[in-house]
């Protein structure tokens, strides 16, 4: 074995360790979440579920763009951590911490003007929850800003690679929710109210954890009153292309979230949130998964590396829709069943929503990578100003297509082909950028995830497994299911470097395992 080869299995070892620690995390955060938003339903009611999902979502749009912040900060400190001087990246924190706390300033003026002026003068409420409905909203908007604070911490920890943080903080919040979701079902009255106040609480519970770990293991999270102009100025400049795209898929998922309420009230905001709330379980293990990638990729780039960090971008990409896939088959063949079983009630539409919304994140689990690819260079003007312009589009032809009198479903379908055409314009902005070849992507990428998906979903939906009862029929073959993705994938989605890399991750962990025993 070449040295080449030694450090990217070594490489590669890294990841699919951070990625496990992420995956346990992400395991308990998905049956936790599921369960707790089950009893949350039940205790709120379709209505001021409803209510809760358009009106804190207005404000959890935000929260993309939080996490966008978070990207962008880990770029800078991943870019820190390659020269390894602890003024820097001490500096880089600081000045981080300061944008943060001047745009979350500004963020809540916004919320608290914009905010309340919407569900006021536009939301469709029931009759007499318009107070309420202000009340969460300003929950929501404390909640916002105690995230977008956390952004610099969460950044720290990624650039150092310390998933297990993650994880271990993950476990916390998940108790938290869990505990929340008992409180509400308990109690007899103001059940919407409370929530709101109990979710900014757990928000800023995770706040206070996240800073005790990074005071705790890395020196540098100390905060300096310095300011470096140059460091600030480059800093605002990533942070506000990213934040111009960022609010553009903002657009894109609460703005329809607005629409959808205008034309169907809260009981079609209740099946979208149900839809979200499974998507956005399942996507959380990729986001996991490209949370783990992202420091190497801008490591890469740091000193020069662009063939490598490719191969490594092509790599995640297959991952990514290879881990959403091994979800999304068992749950398209078992969807209403398993929507009756969490659920119990479930809401007009959710069946639908919730199909177009995982097939839209299937689409989107190819193309973060390239994202992070884009990212590390830092030349982002481009690309954002052109995401910008087809993801607010968005908004008004969803209006349009209702107003024209065609179902709800159709605002999905106006959002799946934006982000298709998203995706084509990422890999050539990929192109210019970075150098990534247009037929490398689709030979190495495209066609074994094509390779994959064809034969196991025709296998997973064609084959039936019954047995004495409903529940041990799901069981059953959702094992089939993920036995059949998991071969296709690593006969037909892996190169034969790949399959050696996790070959030998699997063996050095069943080797460590017996020599401590």
């Amino acid at each position: 074995m070449s040295s080449n080869e030694a450090k990217n299995i070594s490489s590669y070892q890294s990841i699919a360790k951070n990625t496990a620690m992420l995956y346990i995390r992400q395991i308990i955060i998905l049956v936790v979440g599921l369960y707790s938003s089950r009893l949350v339903l039940n205790a709120l009611g379709t209505d001021d579920y409803g209510i809760f999902q358009v009106v804190g979502g207005f404000v959890t749009m935000f929260n993309i763009i939080t996490g966008a912040f978070t990207v962008a900060i880990t770029r800078f400190m991943s870019r820190e951590y390659v020269s390894d001087d602890p003024d820097d990246i001490r500096r880089c924190y600081s000045t981080a911490l300061m944008i943060q706390t001047c745009l979350g300033l500004a963020v809540s003026l916004l919320i608290a003007t914009v905010g309340v002026w919407y569900v006021k003068n536009v939301m469709v409420l029931p009759e007499g929850r318009t107070g309420d409905a202000l009340i969460v909203l300003a929950f929501s908007a404390a909640s916002f800003f105690i995230s977008l604070i956390s952004s610099p911490f969460n950044a720290m920890i990624v650039a150092n690679e310390r998933m297990q943080a993650f994880a271990y903080i993950g476990l916390a919040e998940a108790a938290v929710k869990i505990i929340n979701a008992l409180i509400v079902f308990k109690i007899a009255h103001a059940r919407l109210i409370v929530y709101g106040a109990l979710t900014m609480l757990a928000t800023l519970l995770v706040l206070l954890l996240y800073i005790i770990y990074c005071k705790r293991h890395f020196r540098e999270c100390r905060f300096m009153f310095e300011i470096n102009r140059n460091m600030l100025k480059n800093m605002f400049s990533f942070i506000s292309w990213a934040f111009l795209g960022n609010g553009s898929v903002v657009v894109k998922d609460q703005g329809v979230n607005m629409v959808l309420n205008y034309f169907g009230g809260t009981a079609v905001n209740a099946a979208r949130g149900i839809a979200n709330t499974v998507s956005g379980a399942v996507a959380g293990f990729i986001s996991n998964f490209i949370q783990a990638i992202q420091p190497q990729i801008t490591k890469l780039c740091a000193i020069g590396q662009n063939d490598k960090m490719i191969d490594l971008i092509f790599l995640s990409a297959k991952c990514s829709y290879f881990l959403m896939l091994v979800f999304c088959l068992p749950i398209f063949k078992n969807l209403e069943y398993i929507l009756r079983l969490w659920l119990g009630y479930v809401p007009d539409y959710t069946v639908v929503f919730l199909t177009m919304t995982l097939l839209e994140s299937l689409i989107q689990s190819l193309g973060n990578p390239m994202i992070y690819g884009i990212l590390a260079t830092g030349k982002l003007r481009s690309y954002e100003i052109r995401l910008t312009i087809l993801y607010t589009s968005s908004l008004p032809l969803s209006y349009i297509a209702l107003r024209s009198g065609l179902p709800m479903i159709s605002a999905y379908f106006v959002t799946a082909a934006l982000t298709a055409a998203v995706h084509v314009l990422l890999v050539l902005q990929s192109k210019k950028t970075y150098g990534l070849s247009v037929w490398a992507f689709i030979k190495q990428v495209i066609t074994r995830v094509t390779a994959v998906t064809v034969p196991a979903g025709l296998l997973v939906y064609f084959v039936s497994i019954p047995v004495g009862n409903r529940f041990g029929q799901l069981v059953l073959e959702t094992a089939f299911s993920v036995a059949v993705t998991g071969v296709c994938v690593l006969i037909l989605g892996l190169k034969t470097a790949e399959r050696n890399a996790l070959f030998s991750f699997v063996q050095n962990k069943l080797r460590r395992k017996k020599e401590n025993q």
